[in-house]
């Protein structure tokens, strides 16, 4: 019987342990937690990573979003334009409700980059968008549309 015991006692351990083991190696995975109290991007204090390099941009845009009230919590965001300009970076796409069945409308929105530092973002026309993607030199027309200079 203590054989047994022993057994059960070793797998349920070790079933706990690489349980443990797979939820460290996900914590450094850039993601986006949100909750009605806070937006929060993890994973991107280093990005050394190419996959770190490609998707914080992203997930920084959607906060900035999300904690700017632009886009309601209830939105998922799918990324439809990612640009690179010297210095500057444009990230673009829709914003859905993760219910299909939600009467709330589907959003384009923008966001202008410098490093990993977002300047401005908000909800635009489709139209804006694509005229965006296509021009690097009108992406400071994204902040001065929304803080114009005196």
């Amino acid at each position: 019987m203590l054989p047994l015991r022993l057994a059960i006692f070793a797998a349920v351990f070790g079933i706990a342990l690489s349980g443990l083991f797979w939820l460290l190696g996900n914590l450094s995975e850039p993601e986006l937690l949100r909750s009605k109290q806070a937006v929060v991007v993890k994973g991107c204090d280093s990005t050394e990573s190419e996959d770190a390099a490609r998707i914080c941009p992203q997930l920084f845009c959607q906060k900035y979003l999300l904690d700017s009230r632009a886009v309601e919590l209830k939105y998922r965001f799918t990324v439809t334009v990612d640009r690179h300009s010297e210095s500057e970076h444009l990230i673009g796409g829709t914003a859905r409700p993760f219910v299909v069945k939600d009467p709330a409308p589907e959003l384009t929105f923008a966001c202008l980059l410098q490093e990993m530092e977002v300047l401005d973002g908000r909800v635009i026309t489709p139209e804006e968008l694509r005229s965006l993607a296509s021009d690097p030199d009108r992406w400071p027309s994204l902040i001065e549309s929304v803080h114009p200079t005196m």
